[in-house]
């Protein structure tokens, strides 16, 4: 009797509970693009099982390296540019530096252009010759990249998460569909680049012309030039710029430092074990850090708290996160087994190494915008170089060791070691901030 006294008192506090948090535009902006991204990984894993058995690990191997080095380009490209379009209180001003951003896209594809003729020293770098055959999809590729990363944060400034779970969806079934497209022509080599460049094309083309109103928006003229903007906001090249390509590079030392001397081969193990486990993580982990950034951006501009409930959301997600990566360490030769087939056990080792580095970048990751929001741009650039080092110094010694297996090992190993370095970090600027915060309202 008294249990069922204690049920009849304790269903309605719940379901009140979860209808606030539900109801909550935070909570429905992150479900919008959560669900898109769940669900266009979905599209991705379902689709696997075919491609790993049309196409060989050199060939993953070789998109990686395309995609590790059209990444870095599409950073300098963009000069971190969007992530100022969030700040501005006036929405004329935000559209004028997003168009300075557009207009730092254009000028790196024409650098790009200029260096096609020397695609075949580039890929000698690399000693994989059949990249030079591909260089010069870098043009296209960093438009749409470019492009899409300047209009996602002119979106997300208009909280338009619907158009981004749009792309994001849009993009995964191009994907697919080009892969397969490609795989079955017969191009066997260069399918998965070709899939790599012309999915984001039709996803940005189908986002513009699916959102007029808020493209129209971006080109409304405001009071500063384009030169005085580029200036105002140039802290974010001078340092956020910097600090994400560092992080982006130490991401993708792998594909650039360990192919020279482990081959295609090995490389396309890895950039099948970082599909599998890193990429739904970074695109869950960009969907709550985008969602956060603005809402902790405006209530910062609003004199507002942010530490009680961003802490509350972050230890429900550690809870889960946790959770979930212990079972999935446990299942996972047997998943990547039942995925990709026999020839790719190699893969599920990698991930396993990997599972407390990607652990950590699950809780870290979402908080990376405490830097920008609070102008600390210079002390988390100082931490990406000393990132940078270290990752660079592992993937030395595994060279060393002749292992590539090592070699991931130790970079994982300091990976975790930095990114809990950073949490404490995030956490003492949040605390700072509150405190401040207080103080100037007593003072009041």
């Amino acid at each position: 009797m008294r249990i069922y006294k204690y049920f009849c008192n304790f269903a309605p506090a719940m379901r009140q509970i979860i209808s606030k948090i539900s109801s909550s535009p935070s909570f429905c902006n992150v479900g919008k693009l959560l669900s898109a991204n769940v669900f266009a990984q979905a599209i991705g894993l379902l689709i696997y099982p075919i491609l790993t058995r049309m196409y060989a690990p050199e060939d993953f191997g070789l998109m990686n390296l395309f995609l590790s080095i059209g990444g870095i380009l599409v950073l300098l490209s963009t000069s971190e540019y969007q992530s100022a379009v969030l700040l501005p209180s006036k929405e004329s001003e935000a559209a004028g530096v997003a168009r300075v951003a557009l207009r730092l896209v254009g000028v790196w594809m024409a650098v790009i252009a200029i260096t096609i003729p020397f695609s075949q020293p580039i890929a000698n770098l690399f000693k994989a010759q059949a990249l030079s055959t591909y260089y010069w999809l870098l043009v296209p590729y960093v438009g749409a990249l470019g492009g899409w990363t300047i209009y996602n944060a002119w979106l997300t400034r208009r909280r338009a998460f619907g158009r981004v779970s749009a792309y994001q969806l849009n993009q995964s079934a191009s994907g697919v569909l080009t892969k397969l497209l490609f795989g079955w022509a017969g191009w066997l080599r260069g399918g998965l680049i070709l899939s790599s460049v012309v999915a984001p094309l039709i996803a940005l083309g189908t986002s513009v012309g699916r959102s007029r109103d808020a493209f129209r928006a971006l080109w409304q003229r405001g009071e500063d030039s384009h030169a005085v903007l580029a200036n105002r906001y140039r802290r974010f090249p001078l340092y956020s710029m910097p600090r994400s390509l560092i992080n982006n590079l130490s991401g993708n030392l792998p594909a650039l430092l360990l192919t020279p001397c482990f081959g295609l081969n090995e490389l396309g193990f890895f950039a099948m074990a970082m599909t599998l486990a890193f990429r739904p993580i970074s695109m869950i982990t960009a969907s709550l850090h985008q969602v956060l950034f603005e809402r902790v951006a405006h209530a910062v501009r609003e004199g507002q708290s942010v530490w009680g409930w961003l802490s509350r959301r972050w230890w429900q997600m550690a809870a889960v996160v946790v959770a979930t990566m212990a079972l999935l360490t446990i299942v996972m030769p047997w998943l990547v087994r039942f995925l990709l087939g026999d020839g790719w056990g190699e893969t599920a080792t990698l991930i396993r190494y990997m599972m407390p580095w990607l652990t950590c970048v699950f809780l870290v990751a979402p908080l990376a915008f405490v830097s920008e929001v609070f102008g600390k741009q210079k002390l988390f650039l100082a931490v990406e170089i000393a990132y940078l080092a270290l990752r660079v110094c592992a993937m030395l010694a595994g060279i060393w060791m002749n292992s590539f297996a090592w070699a991931v090992i130790l970079m994982s190993t300091v990976g975790t070691v930095v990114l809990v370095f950073q949490l404490t970090c995030y956490i003492s600027i949040l605390r700072k901030y509150e405190s401040t915060r207080l103080t100037q309202a007593s003072e009041q």
